[in-house]
């Protein structure tokens, strides 16, 4: 089990990288940026099309939920398909269920399909982002493996940017045919950027049948998962309810919530990551975990709009600096073979830790309000600063 930086500990097939911007590493990014942008061009408008259908509250909250449901369950055997069948597969049927999704709600009759289509769509969402962040790894210098993911992260982050507020302009003006036609447009996009990519390796089939529960999860993974759900369960918070807090407390427009959390994290994702290369990875964990409790604390002491947009930043730099450093240092403890269950966990524990959060904090509101919710979950990112020391050992390079 190699732990050299030469390109040793890479999967056969795959040449040893020579730089960061290679074309391959442009094309998987360039896959994943067409991917989310597809993805936040329907997010914000799904609510006000099953409505618009005739659907009651408590079906548009199942059609939003049945989404991250699918891609949560479907993490795990997804990391095990990449470690034993690989990439290339695992990122066409992810791209191609996006497309197909897309295409499909312009076709449904009813709410009921769209229920259907929903627990279609979050299969897209359970098997890409795996397959894409195991295809960086491999691609990635493993002395720039902290950077590499930081541009991964630049380019989610741009669909963050764009989608949500294109994705309303496109759906009053032109339709919502319109708008699902252009995510499929843009899925397709993404598609051809996978089939344009060379250097993924294939696998051969295991020699067992079935696969055993140990195939699904990650020991080596669990660190760093337990320090990105210390992170993202405060998060859950935030997605379920800022739209609801920001216009009580005066934003208008709770969409530039969204603007300055993604601009904030695309000043400092790959800089970051190249700091965890340079540094380590707890160089950058530490103070950005830091940097998430003192957004709680913003968001829980603060009463107007620009308290809300500050906190936003806040947050935008702390989750711009540890999801790229995470995700290095899940690679790092893991040998090859076993990268796609490793960051099948990681994501486990991403998807999780916001439902958690969400859940949680829906139960928590009957006890408390807003601001004293906030303080409490400072507590969170607290912990994961504390439990960061443990991430210096065993960094694979």
């Amino acid at each position: 089990m190699s732990t050299r930086g030469d390109g040793a500990d890479r999967p056969e097939g795959l040449a040893a990288p020579s730089c960061l911007l290679s074309r391959d590493f442009v094309l998987i990014c360039l896959a994943t940026g067409f991917f989310y942008l597809s993805f936040y061009l329907i997010l914000p408008v799904m609510p006000l099309y099953v409505a618009a259908l005739g659907g009651t509250s408590a079906q548009i909250g199942l059609i939003i939920g049945l989404f991250a449901f699918m891609a949560m369950i479907l993490r795990p055997p997804s990391g095990w398909l990449i470690d034993t069948r690989g990439n290339r597969p695992i990122l066409l049927v992810g791209m191609g269920i996006f497309l197909l999704a897309s295409l499909g709600y312009i076709l449904a009759p009813s709410i009921h399909a769209i229920l259907a289509l929903r627990l279609f769509h979050g299969m897209g969402m359970g098997l890409f982002p795996t397959a894409a962040t195991v295809v960086v790894a491999e691609l990635a210098p493993p002395a720039r493996r902290g950077e590499a993911m930081g541009w991964f992260g630049i380019a989610n982050s741009v669909g963050l940017v764009i989608g949500p507020t294109v994705g309303p302009v496109v759906a009053s003006r032109l339709g919502f045919s319109a708008l699902f036609l252009t995510a499929g447009g843009v899925a397709a996009l993404g598609l051809t950027c996978i089939l344009m990519i060379s250097s993924i390796a294939n696998r051969p089939a295991p020699a067992q049948g079935l696969p055993l529960p140990r195939d699904f999860f990650s020991r080596a993974a669990l660190l760093p998962s337990a320090l990105l759900m210390f992170l993202y369960v405060p998060y859950g918070t935030v997605v379920a309810f800022i739209p609801i807090i920001a216009t009580q407390r005066g934003l208008t427009n709770p969409g530039l919530f969204y603007t300055v959390f993604a601009v904030a994290m695309l000043l400092v994702r790959a800089k970051a990551g190249e700091l965890s290369d340079r540094r380590g990875r707890a160089f950058v964990i530490l103070p950005g975990m830091l940097l998430a409790a003192l957004a709680m604390g913003v968001f829980g002491a603060t009463s107007g709009p620009g308290g809300v947009l500050a906190g936003a930043g806040i947050l935008g730099v702390a989750f711009g600096s540890v999801q790229p450093a995470l995700m290095a240092l899940t690679t790092d403890r893991v040998p090859p073979e076993e990268r796609g269950k490793a960051m099948g966990t990681f994501y486990t524990a991403w998807e999780l830790g916001i439902a958690a959060g969400a859940a949680g904090s829906g139960w928590l509101l009957a006890w408390m309000d807003f601001a004293s919710l906030f303080l409490v979950w400072i507590t969170f990112p607290l912990c994961g600063s504390i439990l960061t020391y443990w991430s210096r050992p065993r960094q694979r390079h």
